[in-house]
């Protein structure tokens, strides 16, 4: 599952990517690109990120017509897939369901 260190790697990552007014306003932890990774909904987009040694993975979805989410979940982990122009981008085993849902939400909301 995400550890301590992924999570200070990420986020080191999406501080340097965020523009200096925007906004996070929830975000989740879990898999990306198959490593550990974080999925953050801004007031402008959803932007993924992974710990990739040497290269990580970086991914910005904007609040767009044509952005469909759709989650998935079981008794202890949640997955999020995200659909935009014909390309997928998800992040599996969220450890926490509820913020995932949030991050649904909230997306659906901004896009509609």
């Amino acid at each position: 599952m995400f550890s301590k260190r992924a999570g200070r790697i990420c986020f080191g990552i999406v501080g340097a990517l965020l523009d200096g007014d925007e906004v996070v306003d929830v975000l989740v932890q879990g898999r990306f690109g198959g490593e550990d990774g974080v999925a953050v909904a801004t007031d402008r987009r959803v932007l993924f990120v992974n710990d990739r040694e040497w290269k990580p993975d970086v991914q910005s979805l904007p609040y767009v017509h044509g952005l469909v989410v759709k989650g998935w979940q079981n008794d202890r982990t949640a997955s999020l897939i995200f659909e935009f122009e014909g390309r997928t981008t998800t992040i599996e085993q969220i450890g926490d369901r509820e913020l995932a849902q949030r991050v649904a939400a909230l997306v659906r909301t901004r896009v509609a």
